[in-house]
């Protein structure tokens, strides 16, 4: 029964291995540099276009209210039918009828120019401005983040697949031990205790590169939606061509650089800006408008005096000038709550600083961590090489236990990963802090 049991488990697992096997072998590799990758982002990436986009609403934004410089025009025309003339006397007793002409039509152009008006149309353009920098500063922001996330996929990409490698070289490793222990329990060399120790542990292998295959699968598909690339694609990731070198500067040089650079500051001044021109606006308000008009009209029958079909013709031209007084005590509140979003604005833009100092010290300590982990890493690896070396040649010698090359084993496997971990932190951080430093 237990025998059973076992194959039953065994086969669902490998079930699952070479379902997942088929799957990645039905993908089309396709080895890509982080470079290829951000262009395939730029071109493709769905929130980049909506970004772009937003961009484009802001430009025409421009236009339409540029447009408010130019006149206003409007003409109308008319035709309609004017009845004969009626008269009667106080007690509505009809005493004539006098004949007119019965078709009528008008015709009016009128035409109105803003002179003055506080500099309220000019204001409202800069208005219109400053919303596409801030679109352009998002646009920017959106960029270095959608282009940190797929950095990040594609480097974790980097560690699941050579994660499978180095699980797969030693569930190969596990196999052969499990052999041995096989036949040394055949031969009475070893208790089938140590025997099923060795199976456990190459079974628990198998099951690590089952998870790491479907977080290969989770990953690469995450990434292909965001470069907008063919889901049937598995990308390969390669680091060889990716500079994480950062100059020997200390924290103060890179804190420097995000002041300058970080779209989310740009962002957070032209916020600033945008809340000091609607204040300039809002007083605009209080000023005096004044602009010119003209018309002119054309209209028959002529009904003034004897009625004739003729055309009664007249123009106007003059200027207008208007004031609105309730703005002498509403402005005030409107002024007061424009101020209070300068206010904000300025708070706003101390907590994105606060927030981006935080993040250069992170990414520049970090990175730092990272490399003297690997120094650390790298030597741990080769001394736990060298330790399953000896151990297995001892184990085959039986002069020491299974435990121990288990032991062996996994700290071998456990230094490998740790390297590995390590070597991608490094690009990690080094990306990081190309982000916040608005560089990436």
């Amino acid at each position: 029964m237990k025998n059973i049991k076992y194959l039953t488990l065994l086969g669902f697992m490998l079930l699952g291995l070479n379902t997942q096997t088929i799957v990645a072998q039905q993908m089309q590799e396709r080895i890509m540099t982080v470079q290829e990758l951000a262009e395939s982002v730029q071109a493709n990436n769905i929130q980049l276009k909506l970004a772009k986009s937003s961009v484009d609403v802001s430009d025409a934004t421009i236009g339409e209210v540029k447009v408010n410089r130019l006149p206003d025009i409007g003409t109308d025309v008319s035709a309609f039918y004017l009845s004969d003339v009626s008269i009667y006397d106080t007690g509505f007793n009809k005493l004539q009828k006098v004949d007119i002409p019965n078709f009528g039509n008008q015709f009016n152009v009128n035409v109105s120019q803003l002179i003055f008006a506080g500099g309220k149309i000019n204001k409202s353009i800069e208005l219109a401005e400053m919303s596409k920098t801030l679109s352009e500063n998002q646009l920017g922001d959106t960029e270095q983040g959608i282009k940190l996330s797929a950095t990040e996929l594609y480097l974790n990409l980097y560690n699941l697949q050579n994660q499978k490698t180095i699980l797969k070289n030693n569930r190969d490793l596990a196999t052969e031990r499990t052999k041995n222990t096989e036949y040394f329990y055949e031969q009475d060399m070893i208790t089938k205790n140590e025997m099923l120790r060795a199976q456990v542990l190459e079974r628990q292998l198998e099951q690590s590169i089952l998870q790491v295959e479907n977080a290969i699968l989770i990953t690469n598909k995450n990434l292909t939606l965001l470069a907008g690339l063919d889901e049937n694609i598995l990308i390969i990731p390669t680091i060889d061509n990716i500079n994480h070198q950062i100059r020997k500067q200390d924290e103060t040089f890179y804190r420097e650089i995000a002041f300058q650079k970080n779209p989310q500051l740009t962002a957070s001044d032209t916020q600033i800006a945008i809340a000091e021109k609607n204040l300039e606006l809002t007083r605009t308000d209080r000023s005096p408008i004044l602009a010119g008009f003209a018309g002119y009209n054309a209209s028959r029958p002529q009904t003034s005096g004897t009625p004739a079909d003729l055309y009664s013709n007249t123009y106007q031209v003059g200027l207008s000038l208007s004031y609105n007084i309730e703005t002498l005590f509403k402005n005030p509140k409107k002024e007061a709550v424009d101020k209070v979003l300068i206010d904000q604005a300025t708070l706003a833009k101390e907590a994105v600083r606060q927030r981006i100092e935080g993040d250069v010290n992170a990414a520049f300590k970090n990175y730092n961590l990272a490399i003297a982990q690997l120094e650390v890493s790298s030597v741990n690896q080769s001394a736990a090489d060298e330790n399953y070396r000896i151990t297995e040649l001892k184990y085959k010698n039986q002069l020491v236990t299974y435990i121990e090359i288990i032991d062996a084993a996994n700290t071998k496997l456990q230094a490998e990963l740790q390297m590995l971990d390590d070597q991608t932190d490094i690009i990690l951080n080094y990306v990081r802090l190309l982000r916040v430093t608005g560089q990436l």
